[in-house]
């Protein structure tokens, strides 16, 4: 009899214990964030609401601004122009690359004016297509907090082959760049290293 009673305390204890585990496991995954294995320096890792990474196709970036709920406009266009930075500098990074490739390509000619003025034309090309650029995803906002804050979360992801075709279009209109521009190499180019970019910095 002794023992039986021992084995059904027991029994309750295990249950109970189960029960607080299985609680904290549906609260972690409400607050949308991933534990990470012992020791990681990392701590528990939050997702966003919104995600947009970078593909084949795309360049993409997901932007956040935190402040008053108040002024959940202001935080929609903060949140917004972090996005378009961010790919903004990650565009014109792989540019740059793109540009070295294909001046080294071209030769002899490689670093004149015209070579300049092609990537002149493409970082120009590259702000103004991401300055257009609308949200993708969201606005999406947190719960206020305990100061009355709210955190805005805009996705927002440029198609490579819609910046790829406007350089290309730009530089077509122009004389001087025209006479030693060849496109399907120039495309080539580009396609490679923004691919490259990408791969490089995959997290």
């Amino acid at each position: 009899m002794y023992k039986k009673l021992v084995f059904i305390a027991i029994s309750a204890i295990f249950a109970s214990v189960m029960m607080t585990g299985c609680g904290s496991s549906k609260q972690a995954t409400g607050n949308n964030y991933t534990p990470q294995p012992a020791g990681s320096p990392f701590g528990n890792v939050y997702e966003t609401p919104c995600s947009e990474q970078d593909t084949d196709e795309y360049f993409g970036a997901v932007g956040i601004a935190n402040g008053s709920k108040n002024r959940m406009d202001v935080l929609q266009t903060s949140a917004l122009t972090n996005a378009q930075n961010v790919v903004r500098q990650k565009m014109k990074h792989a540019y740059k690359g793109a540009i070295d490739d294909y001046s080294n390509y071209i030769g002899n000619n490689a670093g004149s004016d015209a070579d300049a003025k092609v990537e002149r034309a493409g970082t120009q090309i590259i702000d103004a297509v991401i300055n257009n650029t609308k949200a993708s995803c969201g606005p999406k906002f947190s719960s206020v907090d305990e100061k009355g804050n709210v955190t805005c979360y805009v996705g927002i992801r440029v198609s490579n082959k819609d910046v790829v075709d406007k350089i290309i279009d730009n530089v077509s209109k122009d004389e001087e760049l025209r006479i030693r521009f060849q496109e399907s190499e120039f495309r080539k180019r580009m396609d490679a290293n923004f691919e490259k970019f990408k791969e490089d910095n995959k997290q």
